[in-house]
C-alpha cells in the first residue's frame, strides 16, 4: 500500500532503489513486491528505464471505490434524460466519512458551452447547493452549524447569516440553491436522497450557467431533481418515496 500511495503522489516513475529509499524498505524486498504488483498490473514497468509507475490495475480498484454500488450507472439514464431536456449537467454526490462527499458521476445536457466536474472530486458536505439542502435536513444546533460554515471556502464568499436563510428555503421547498457562492456565474439547485433510517447518503446536483433559465424553469428543474432522487431512492437505498418532513436525519456510519 506504501508503494502504491507513493507512486500516485510522485509526478514520474521511480526506479526500485529510489522507492525502497524513500519508504525505508530493503531494496530486495521491496523489488519482490513490486514484481507481484506488476503481475497484478498494480504497476507497470518501463524497460528502457527501470522505472516502475501506476498500473491499469489500480484504476479498477479506484473506480469501484468511488462508486461501489454502482449507484451512478443505475440512475444515469433518469439524470441524463433531466440534463439533456434543459441543457444542464447533472451531478450525483455520494456521502463519505469525514462529512464529506464525492462526486461519482456526471451527465450533461446538448450545449454549445459545457460545464465539467471532475469526478473523484471531494468537498464538504455542507457547501453549495446540496450542502444547503443537506443543512436543512440535519437540523444542526446553530453553534455546530457555524463551526462547520467557517470551514467552509466559497468563490463568491456570503455571511453566516444569508447561508442560515438559505438553508431555512431549502427546507420550505425542499431543494437546495446556490447562485453563484461555489462557483462564479453558475446556478445550482440540488435534493439529498436519504435511506429508511434518514440517514444522507447520496446527492442530485443540476448545474447551469446563471441567467441560462428563468426563474421559474430553475423552480421547476428542481421540482424534476426532487422526482428523481424519490425515483432513485427506491433503488439505490430501497427507500419508500419521501414524505414532507424537517426532522434531524442522521449521518451513515462510513
Amino acid at each position: 500500500m506504501a508503494i502504491l500511495r507513493l507512486l500516485s503522489e510522485v509526478e514520474a516513475p521511480l526506479g526500485v532503489n529510489a522507492i525502497a529509499r524513500e519508504l525505508s524498505l530493503a531494496p530486495s524486498s521491496c523489488f519482490k513486491i513490486l514484481k507481484a504488483l506488476q503481475t497484478e498490473e498494480f504497476v507497470e514497468f518501463d524497460t528502457r528505464t527501470k522505472s516502475y509507475s501506476l498500473g491499469s490495475g489500480a484504476i479498477a480498484v479506484a473506480r469501484r471505490a468511488l462508486d461501489p454500488s454502482r449507484a451512478f450507472s443505475t440512475v444515469r439514464p433518469r439524470l441524463e434524460e433531466i440534463a439533456q431536456a434543459y441543457g444542464i449537467a447533472i451531478g450525483l454526490w455520494r456521502i463519505i466519512r469525514n462529512s464529506r462527499m464525492v462526486l461519482i458521476g456526471f451527465a450533461e445536457g446538448a450545449s454549445q458551452m459545457r460545464i465539467h466536474m471532475s469526478i473523484g472530486q471531494r468537498v464538504p458536505m455542507l457547501v453549495g447547493a446540496i450542502g444547503r439542502a443537506n443543512a436543512a435536513l440535519l437540523d444542526l444546533p446553530l453553534d455546530e452549524m457555524k463551526r462547520a460554515f467557517e470551514g467552509l471556502r466559497w468563490q463568491t464568499p456570503l455571511s453566516f447569516s444569508d447561508y442560515l436563510a438559505q438553508v431555512e428555503q431549502a427546507k420550505q421547498s425542499g431543494y437546495g440553491l446556490d447562485e453563484g457562492n461555489f462557483s462564479p456565474g453558475v446556478t445550482t439547485v440540488a435534493v439529498p436522497i436519504v435511506d429508511e433510517t434518514g440517514a444522507i447518503r447520496y446527492g442530485i446536483s443540476g448545474i447551469m450557467f446563471s441567467g441560462q433559465h428563468k426563474p421559474a424553469t430553475v423552480h421547476k428543474i428542481a421540482e424534476e431533481l426532487i422526482a428523481a432522487t424519490d425515483w432513485a431512492s427506491r433503488r439505490l437505498v430501497g427507500r419508500s418515496p419521501r414524505k414532507t418532513s424537517t426532522s434531524r436525519h442522521r449521518q451513515p456510519a462510513e
